[in-house]
Order: C-alpha cells, then structure tokens, then sequence
C-alpha cells in the first residue's frame, strides 16, 4: 500500500495569544481592480511580505506545539474558487500582505508566488489544499494564523467568495485519512466505550465518517486483508485544547 503524504501535521499547531474582545472594526478596502502592471504589484506585494513580517515577528511568542486554544474554526477554500481568483490576506491597516492563486505555471517546477513566511495550518498548492486557523473576526475580517511556527497573524475579508469558514470537526470529516496513536489513543468500538479488541495492520488507512463532540468515527477497509471485513471503531481527535490526530489530505 501506498504510504500517505502528509499535509501540514497538525502535531505543528501553534496556540496563539488569546484573541481581544473586539479587533479594530475597520473594513478592509478592496484591493486595487485594474490589471495594469498586475504582475509587477504582486511581485512587489509579496517581496514585501518578508520585510513587515520583520516588525510583526516581534509581538508573536512560541506556545505548545499541539494546542488549539482559541481557534475559533478554520478558513478554507470554498467550492466558488475559480481560475482568475486569487487568495488575499491583508495587513491590519487594510493594505495588501500576500496574494497567490492556485493556477500558475509550473513549467519550472517552482511555485512562483513563494513566500517563506507563509505556512498555515495546512496548504498544498498542487491540490487546491488550504486550511488557515481562525482566531478572530470583527464585522467585516477573520483574524487568521498565516506562520504556525512563529504565530503571525493577518486578515481576510469575510466577503472573499474564494474562502469559507467551517468547523475543526467540519473540516476533519473531508479529508481523506487521519492518524492517531493507536496506544495512548486506542480505538473503541463506541465513544467512551469499551476498546475495540481487533488486530490492524499498522498500515491500514483510516478514514473519518463522523464527529461526535471530541469523538471521531473512523473506517477502514479490507483491501489489505482480503480475508477480513471492512470495520469501523471511534477515537479521540480532540482533548480540550489539544489536538490528537494527523490530516492526511490525499493518498
């Protein structure tokens, strides 16, 4: 079988400093709609990035790796993402911080809206994967993590068609496989129930069904044991604050 790539381990979460009651409640204004001399403005906006990341860098601080104390949810990319979008994140005052889409040529092999601080919960930009974790809003932004290794923070506007938000368990349940340790974090045959006494190969997938609080269904197919039954048991994804399974996003 197949051995799974990895997307974002969520073992790299970072807690970030409890969110203020209210951020500063100034909408975002629109980015600048002409397409003159567009590529050079990105290339710029995101040379830029590095340089007041600099000055932000200062009021982030490093927290418990597994934590998800004050996520509020996720932002991800919604179903309306089309070829001619782009995903902007801005700086508090309004101005533009990074900016890439999804559809760029990859002749080179390179991917050519790079920006070394930009390192989200999770994102791939060969699969359409993107998953920022939410720690704030106002009327008009979500306050998202933009570097899970040093807490940076920007914003996104809520009227972006091309993001959405939804849950942890929302988001848990469409990806593809997860991970969990299966000593500390045995499966059981119900929430809360008794341990599923069964032997699995430590290569077996499993796949998330259904979330029940701080419960995860998972099943597994017999592909690999053709002599044995597809199954299905129930793990811990989440213990208050803390998160205790990996997202796997394709095989």
């Amino acid at each position: 079988m197949k051995r799974m790539t990895a997307i974002c381990l969520l073992s790299t979460l970072l807690t970030s400093q409890a969110c203020s009651a209210e951020i500063a409640n100034t909408q975002v204004p629109p980015p600048n709609g002409t397409e003159v001399n567009r590529n050079e403005q990105r290339r710029d906006v995101n040379e830029n990035a590095n340089r007041t990341n600099a000055q932000s860098e200062s009021q982030t601080v490093q927290a418990d790796k597994s934590s998800i104390k004050d996520t509020k949810g996720l932002i991800v990319l919604s179903n309306k993402y089309g070829k001619n979008d782009f995903v902007r994140f801005y700086n508090d005052d309004g101005s533009l911080w990074y900016e890439f889409t999804f559809y760029y040529d990859d002749s080179d092999g390179k991917f050519e809206y790079e920006n070394e601080e930009f390192g989200p919960f999770s994102f791939h930009q060969d699969y359409f994967v993107l998953a920022l974790r939410c720690v704030g809003e106002d009327k008009y932004r979500y306050e998202v993590i933009v570097n899970e290794e040093n807490g940076l923070k920007k914003f996104v506007k809520k009227d972006d068609p091309t993001l959405k938000f939804e849950t942890l368990g929302e988001h848990i349940t469409k990806v593809f496989a997860i991970e969990f340790d299966r000593v500390k974090n045995p499966l059981l045959e119900a929430p809360n129930g008794k341990v599923r006494n069964i032997d699995l190969s430590p290569e077996l997938i499993f796949h998330p069904v259904e979330v029940r609080g701080e419960w995860l269904k998972v099943r597994w197919d017999g592909s690999q044991q053709p002599k044995k039954d597809a199954g299905s048991g129930w793990v811990k994804w989440r213990d208050d604050n803390q998160i205790l399974v990996e997202l796997f996003y394709f095989a």
